[in-house]
């Protein structure tokens, strides 16, 4: 026990709001969750009352949201696809190793307890927070030079417990941090060589589904319209990119996008773990490639996520040693 005795674990709600025990664990870099506080008070005009009167306000608990960031590693992370896109399949094994694929598809009635301890200081005494009826309501995926490939997911949870005892912590073991190292980009099925990658996605939750109801308690948030953003960084080395953006045409402008993450060590004989973010049509809507100074010239993209009619707008592909996500 001790001050930086930090845990994350996560668990698979049955029903939106009612807490399990958690009994995944994650390593995570930073979390922000953090509470709101309801007050339904009115403003009554009564002689004396220069000031609303103290005994006419009724507290309620609003909710908790905030980020967790965390490293992506060759195993564990298949849990979180079915919360970020909805639809999971498992093909395999091949080679020892199973392909996890997260699709677009119905987020409803996929809600999971989070759990992060937050010992006290200076006693190091640990205090754990039980956070149930989560929703992941966006998420990104993004990769820099000398950098490991960062998951952070902006979580939505209905209540907060803090008499819940800690749970036991639990980690996958043998895993590796996806780096910079296996990254490979490509854009029309090319590749392309970038300094900086980053994707973006919001569920289009609405998160603050109240209603007369005999409680205070927020319902399970309803998905409408998802967006996708998209952006990178590169060297100017053609007008290929540049002219995505600039085209005046539909097919000009739309061009599939794929970011791969290869891990270091064999999860089976001759296959390596990976991790694949696929967009079949992302739209390129913005480009720039200044001048600064002597350094040589850089150029930025980005864009907007499409749906083509046919694929999933966008697809993770995890290949693990994992059996289930």
């Amino acid at each position: 026990m001790g001050a930086l005795d930090h845990q994350l674990m996560v668990g698979d709600e049955v029903t939106y709001g009612t807490p399990v025990t958690p009994s995944r664990g994650f390593e995570y870099e930073s979390e922000s969750i953090g509470e709101t506080y309801g007050r339904t008070e009115g403003d009554p005009l009564r002689v004396g009352s220069s000031v609303v009167r103290s005994d006419r306000f009724t507290p309620y608990f609003s909710g908790a949201n905030g980020t967790v960031q965390m490293a992506v590693m060759t195993k564990g992370f298949g849990w979180w696809l079915k919360h970020l896109l909805g639809t999971v399949a498992t093909a395999g094994p091949t080679d020892t190793v199973y392909t996890h694929t997260g699709t677009e598809g119905s987020l409803f009635g996929k809600s999971f307890t989070l759990q992060v301890n937050r010992p006290f200081h200076p006693s190091g005494a640990n205090q754990a927070f039980t956070y149930e009826g989560g929703k992941v309501a966006s998420w990104s995926l993004t990769n820099s030079v000398n950098a490991n490939l960062i998951f952070e997911a902006t979580c939505d949870f209905e209540n907060v417990s803090t008499a819940t005892p800690l749970a036991t912590a639990s980690y996958p073991a043998s895993m590796d941090n996806f780096t910079w190292a296996g990254g490979v980009i490509t854009i029309g099925g090319a590749s392309y060589d970038v300094t900086e990658f980053a994707f973006n996605w919001d569920n289009g939750y609405n998160l603050d589904r109240r209603q007369i109801r005999g409680n205070t308690d927020k319902k399970e948030p309803t998905s409408s319209r998802r967006e996708g953003t998209f952006s990178l960084s590169a060297d100017f080395d053609s007008l290929a990119q540049r002219n995505r953006a600039a085209s005046n045409s539909r097919a000009g402008a739309l061009a599939a996008i794929t970011a791969t993450w290869t891990g270091p060590v064999l999860a089976g004989t001759t296959t390596y773990p990976a991790l694949t973010l696929t967009v079949p049509a992302g739209r390129f809507d913005e480009w720039s490639g200044a001048t600064e100074g002597t350094d040589a010239i850089s150029q930025s993209l980005s864009g907007v996520v499409r749906y083509d009619g046919t694929n999933s707008p966008v697809s993770i592909s995890y290949k693990t040693a994992d059996s289930t996500p």
